[in-house]
């Protein structure tokens, strides 16, 4: 693997990355509704989650889902129900339950992050666009490492930078006294990024 084989991956990691989402929404929300630690631990357990769909790219595993429709069409449907479920759930916390979000422990804030990556679709479609591109079947074990690595390191270093953004120079304190309002609004992204897979879902379908 070239140097410039490597960059081109990498910079195509960080476009996927950097663009919005429900994954975003999230971790801004753990950022700000809990602390900075939330959020980092969120970052680090979507990273994990990324690095995982990394390897079932490369080892192959991508193939058989997108060679086995009813198989797809599950994993589709169990990642849009996840999202409305966590959607819904930002929306209808009435305030004192914001309040005691305080209170939530660190390991819920990783299982988070870890698991909206995996039950994220269109994780599983990017990934397929993007691995078909540069894994290569005479390439080393090493080289496909490299690359699971890359796009799980990646991941987790752009979203620790969201949540040290949004927590620093006085930001964390205007979101503070906004958190309601933050809660309810990413919710409310969560619940229509859903309602467009479910579109998507059934126009595919």
């Amino acid at each position: 693997m070239t140097f410039i084989f490597w960059l081109k991956f990498a910079l195509v990691c960080i476009a996927g990355a950097m663009s919005p989402g429900p994954s975003l929404a999230l971790i801004i929300r753990n950022s700000v509704t809990v602390n900075r630690f939330a959020g980092i631990l969120t970052s680090v357990g979507h990273g994990i989650g990324m690095g995982v769909y990394a390897i079932f790219a490369v080892t192959g595993l991508i193939i058989i889902l997108t060679t086995n429709e009813i198989l797809f069409q599950f994993i589709q449907i169990i990642g849009i129900l996840f999202l409305l479920f966590i959607g819904f759930q930002f929306i209808f916390k009435i305030n004192q339950e914001i309040e005691h979000i305080n209170n939530q422990k660190n390991f819920n804030s990783f299982l988070q992050g870890f698991s909206i990556a995996i039950l994220n679709p269109k994780i599983l479609i990017w990934f397929s666009a993007v691995f078909s591109q540069f894994v290569k079947i005479d390439a080393s074990f090493f080289s496909h490492s490299i690359l699971v690595i890359t796009a799980s390191v990646i991941d987790g270093i752009w979203y620790i930078i969201v949540t040290v953004v949004v927590t620093s120079y006085g930001i964390g304190n205007f979101f503070q006294r906004r958190k309601n309002f933050i809660q309810k609004t990413s919710g409310t992204i969560l619940v229509l990024i859903s309602i467009l897979l479910i579109i998507d879902f059934f126009q595919n379908s």
